[in-house]
């Protein structure tokens, strides 16, 4: 595996290397509970990506957070992704900081 970098690029040590494609591996093939869970954090993401992007005025974000939200095979991550829709665009960033709403 060769990593680019700004100046060039390097290559990891073959134990590295293979561990790394073994675990891109397992999350691509969905082989283990944390590759699943690891996927729909992914997919959770994108989708609170575009909640945000809808709540800045771009309206075509709607099929981004809708095809993020069919994509969720877990049934807690179709319950948090319920959560994201139901509240405001930052009330999730607020809740982590421990701020009250406006």
């Amino acid at each position: 595996m060769t990593i680019p970098v700004a100046t060039g690029s390097f290559s990891l040590p073959p134990r590295r290397r293979d561990a790394a494609r073994d675990v891109v591996a397992e999350y691509e093939a969905r082989e283990s509970p944390e590759a699943v869970c690891a996927r729909d954090a992914d997919k959770l993401e994108c989708m609170l990506q575009g909640i945000e992007y809808k709540a800045q005025g771009y309206e075509n974000a709607q099929r981004w957070i809708d095809n993020s939200r069919a994509r969720l095979v877990t049934e807690t991550g179709r319950r948090l992704a319920d959560e994201l829709l139901g509240q405001g665009p930052l009330d999730w960033l607020r809740t982590a900081l421990g701020e009250t709403k406006p």
